[in-house]
């Protein structure tokens, strides 16, 4: 995590983004920031025009300043903070959120 321009490789490159609009991208939280696999994610395709919305699970921290640090991988999208899960997360809480859309 240290390594900010580190890159993992992506075991799938087949994903269908163009068929969607709006995309649900959700990640753990470490440290403060979205795993470098989620940049390997956004550089990989094209989400020009798209918007994202985040979600994510932590055990403290909140999502911050990630969606401005993820633009970085995907300056054509839309990326927008949603809302934070954790152990209190409810089926019927999801639920709620993903309807606002």
């Amino acid at each position: 995590m240290n390594d900010k321009s580190s890159r993992p490789a992506l075991a799938d490159n087949n994903a269908i983004i163009s068929e969607y609009d709006t995309i649900l991208l959700g990640f753990p939280i470490w440290w403060y920031t979205a795993p470098r696999i989620i940049n390997s994610f956004l550089e990989n395709y094209d989400f020009d025009g798209k918007n994202i919305v985040l979600f994510a699970t932590s055990g403290g921290s909140g999502l911050g300043n990630i969606a401005k640090e993820l633009a970085l991988s995907s300056p054509g999208a839309n990326i927008q903070n949603g809302k934070m899960l954790n152990r209190r997360s409810s089926f019927d809480d999801i639920k709620k959120i993903v309807e606002t859309l």
